[in-house]
């Protein structure tokens, strides 16, 4: 009688321990392995990490100026018909990743008006070459056609790699009705290459993690359930990044917060990390979500603040 009384106690008390576990909902875990600790199962150095930067390394800004301007007394720009095109090369060995802004100087009292708007990015092939024209632009950026009769600015491409950069100029005349007339003259121009001044900071980033890193295990009961998630934080940057928080946030109902601290990145370093919640419910409410966010404290200046946070989704089978 005694032994069952106290396997009785026993039970309640684990009982007890497990509900209390599930019903915080956001805890705070040092980085170890000590026994015990629910957040992280194993954290380890990466071998063989490759170093690099995030951000461009060469600039090119080409004058970019692309339509009709039609007014006698305009005297920002002669009357006549404008045509630009930006041609890029690739003379390394291997493919290189570029992105393009166009940065407006007219049409002026435009919100856009000296500030870049991105084009998206691309990679050339070993190489390989290709052009950037006006009619691109506008597919790209003016949908429903150019705010005013010409633009005017600066088209800027920035690579990780050094480029051949030109571009080519064309001038016709305009007739009084506005139609293009002749030729006037073409015009080719080798753009001038900026190296960018990169900026020492670290810069962090989730690698590794999708929804085959996402493990959901359910016990006796559903109040049993522990999810366990895998991924790895890689500093791409320069220099080393000092302590910092990750938050990880789980299903169901995205009510489970899980906060580890890191003491330090170095740079071109990663580290593996498997995060596990305390016993509680099942993480699929139907689907099962989990997000890691990065330095959720912004303690860490970055050379990009916007790579930091990732979620996964998967579907109970």
């Amino acid at each position: 009688m005694k032994r069952l009384l106290v396997t009785m106690v026993i039970s309640l008390i684990c009982l007890s321990t497990v509900r209390y576990a599930h019903a915080q909902q956001e805890q705070k875990f040092p980085l170890s392995n000590a026994p015990g600790n629910l957040s992280i199962s194993e954290t380890r150095k990466s071998e063989g990490a490759q170093q690099h930067i995030s951000s461009y390394a060469f600039e090119y800004a080409a004058p970019f100026l692309c339509g009709i301007q039609t007014d006698q007394g305009n005297t920002r720009l002669a009357r006549g018909c404008y045509l630009t095109s930006i041609t890029i090369r690739n003379p390394n060995d291997t493919e290189v990743k570029y992105s393009k802004n166009l940065v407006l100087t007219y049409p002026s009292g435009e919100q856009t008006m000296g500030k870049g708007m991105p084009l998206g990015e691309d990679v050339l092939k070993a190489g390989d070459a290709r052009d950037i024209t006006g009619e691109e632009i506008q597919q790209g950026l003016f949908p429903n056609g150019f705010p005013a009769s010409y633009l005017k600015g600066l088209f800027v491409i920035r690579s990780m790699e050094s480029l051949d950069v030109s571009a080519l100029y064309e001038t016709a005349t305009i007739s009084a009705e506005n139609k293009i007339e002749a030729l006037l003259g073409i015009e080719v121009k080798a753009i001038h290459e900026r190296k960018i001044r990169q900026q020492n900071l670290p810069d962090l980033i989730i690698r590794d993690y999708d929804v085959s890193q996402l493990d959901v295990n359910c016990y006796d009961w559903s109040e049993t359930c522990v999810t366990k998630v895998t991924f790895t934080i890689e500093n791409t940057g320069t220099k080393d990044a000092g302590s910092f928080l990750v938050r990880v946030v789980f299903d169901p109902i995205q009510s489970v917060v899980v906060n580890l601290g890191v003491v330090g990145l170095d740079a071109g370093m990663s580290q593996v990390f498997t995060v596990k919640t305390p016993p509680g419910g099942n993480c699929f409410d139907p689907d099962c979500t989990v997000c890691v966010l990065i330095d959720s404290e912004n303690r860490i200046a970055e050379l990009d603040e916007d790579n930091n946070y990732r979620c996964i989704n998967k579907l109970e089978k």
